[in-house]
């Protein structure tokens, strides 16, 4: 692929939409009255309660929890899954499984007819499912399965995002496959929907951190060095095999290296493999690499030693002994603008375009666009509403209204508006009955907020009473071990929820001097220098407590810190 077609693709697929057929994927149907139950004493996470509908991450390892493959799996009925797989580890899959398979009423069905998988993704790719489906693409999740007829076309529908954006797979039978991508061009039009080349594909995928089995992880990996453990893996179900060796490492520490970006400084791609090291030392190995567009660096995976995982920290190594500049980085290295941000400024694009043109019918489009990537962006119903009521299309503009009462049957908005556009119409009885509909819901919604200010209120008072409880009680610790850890942690929370920041800082900071991983003590203490305008004394502790987050491999942290102390350092403080 040239330069040119990465450039023209790549910015498609960050701002619009694109589609590329799935042809290293595969679907596999498992049928038993037993299969959750099986599944769920096999693998990783928690299929047992799954809705109808809804599906996950998954994985699968052995005793030693190392990564024998890893997958999705979507509940089509009480009996029935489909699981998603790269081809290339579904026979592995099923094999290892069937190694623990007696009796179970479960049996695999590899030769399932929806063999066409199609990726279809990008921000705007809820708009164009959409227009494919007539069903409101946004409100599903990640993971959820639903069947859709498309032109005549039974095609099952997954929400799985391959490069970082919205996104869903389209699996129909491979004699429709030709329709399927002719009905995806022409719902596509609107957005300008493309295919795209293999090589944008991965360089998507790889700006989204998400790494591949085989070349990014394999059967040498334990399952948290691979990151994994944050989507595929419940700390909440029963056993399945390899789960003491994960429950373990979760709860005593962090794997020696994990899977963690790194941006390199010189512009050459490392090679596979590539040995990163500072001076004799090794620190880590190279996977996947890319030249990255939304960065303008080079990015790469790689697995890097603990006491080198901290993000933004540039280090002088040596990649298979040739000298290079590397600085760390959190994965994903591109983050997307959610679904409602994205809403929000088309809405501000169409109305500036409203006030400027007499045409309303590119900010119409914009609005429409809005909505379908956020079926719930209640302000862009209301402005398109507006203009299609000034182009007299009154019954597009009920129907509209419509569908936001149905959504959100709350909405007070969609009922007012209905109410207007009846009185238009000369409907005064269905403009009454929705006026009386907005005001019942106005009235509910003051009663609940009522009741909802009294439950906090009383709430209020019995956390006040805990909390006076707790900081007499780890005074009382306190007393007879000055530096215990729960004690002086518990107290240092509760005064910095409480306002007494002053007092907060004493036993914050005996935690961080002799605990020196607790990772959630040096973010509760950098907040509570910010509450006191000490900015500069916390970014230092934010930055100490990233480096013991990476170390430990407290993600939730760590990325609060990175945020906080990045919100810092652009403030100029």
């Amino acid at each position: 692929m040239t330069v040119t077609m990465l450039t023209e693709e790549h910015p498609q697929a960050r701002e619009g939409c694109v589609y590329f057929i799935l042809d290293d994927w595969c679907l596999v149907e498992a049928k038993g009255k037993d299969t959750f139950s099986f599944l769920q004493s096999q693998t990783t996470n928690d299929v047992l309660n799954l809705a109808i509908g809804a599906g996950l991450s998954n994985a699968l390892v052995d005793r030693k929890a190392r990564l024998l493959c890893n997958f999705s799996l979507h509940k089509t009925s009480d009996t029935t899954a489909l699981v998603l797989v790269e081809t290339h580890q579904r026979d592995t899959l099923i094999n290892q499984l069937e190694e623990y398979h007696f009796r179970e009423d479960l049996a695999w069905n590899t030769e399932t007819p929806f063999n066409f998988l199609v990726a279809l993704q990008g921000p705007k790719s809820p708009v164009v499912l959409e227009n494919l489906t007539a069903s409101v693409a946004g409100l599903h999740t990640t993971h959820d399965i639903f069947s859709a007829n498309i032109g005549g076309i039974e095609t099952w529908v997954i929400c799985k995002n391959l490069t970082g954006e919205e996104g869903y797979i389209l699996a129909c039978t491979a004699d429709r496959k030709e329709d399927l991508l002719q009905a995806l061009h022409q719902a596509g039009k609107s957005v300008g929907i493309a295919p795209i080349h293999s090589e944008t594909r991965e360089t998507l995928r790889i700006e989204a951190g998400i790494p591949i089995y085989g070349r990014d992880m394999d059967k040498n990996h334990i399952l948290p060095e691979t990151g994994l453990e944050h989507t595929s893996v419940s700390y909440h179900k029963g056993c399945y095999i390899g789960q003491e060796v994960i429950a373990r490492i979760k709860t005593y520490g962090s794997p020696a290296f994990a899977l963690m970006g790194i941006i390199l400084e010189d512009g050459e791609l490392p090679a596979m493999d590539a040995t990163i090291k500072i001076k004799t030392k090794k620190i880590g190995v190279v996977k996947s690499s890319v030249y990255s567009p939304s960065l303008g660096k080079v990015i790469a995976l790689a697995y890097l030693q603990k006491d080198f995982r901290s993000p933004d920290r540039t280090y002088e190594v040596t990649l298979n002994d040739a000298p290079t500049t590397i600085t760390t980085c959190l994965l994903p290295f591109y983050q997307t603008a959610g679904k409602t941000a994205r809403a929000k400024q088309l809405h501000q694009q169409a109305l500036a375009q409203f006030k400027k043109e007499e045409n309303l019918d590119s900010p119409i489009a914009l609005l429409r666009e809005a909505i379908a990537l956020d079926p719930k962006y209640a302000p862009g119903y209301e402005a398109l509403g507006v203009m299609l009521s000034k182009q007299n299309k009154l019954e597009e503009a009920i129907a509209l209204m419509k569908r936001l009462a149905e959504i959100d049957p709350q909405e007070i908005m969609a009922h007012t508006n209905l109410s207007i556009y009846y009185m238009q119409q000369g409907r005064i009885e269905d403009a009454e009955m929705e006026k009386g509909e907005a005001t019942a819901i106005q009235f509910e919604k003051l009663v609940e907020e009522n009741q909802a200010k009294k439950a906090r209120e009383k709430q209020a008072s019995q956390n006040k009473e805990e909390q006076e409880r707790q900081v007499e009680m780890f005074h009382k610790v306190l007393e007879i071990d000055a530096v215990d850890q729960v004690a002086n942690f518990g107290l240092g929370s509760i005064y910095l929820d409480t306002g007494k920041y002053e007092e907060a800082l004493g036993p914050l900071k005996t935690v961080v001097e002799h605990y020196r991983d607790h990772s959630a003590a040096y973010l509760v203490l950098g907040k509570t220098l910010e509450k006191l305008s000490r900015k500069e004394e916390a970014a230092e502790v934010y930055k100490k407590g990233i480096e013991a987050a990476s170390k430990k491999g407290d993600l939730m942290p760590l990325r609060d810190m990175q945020t906080r102390l990045n919100q810092i350092l652009h403030s100029g403080s």
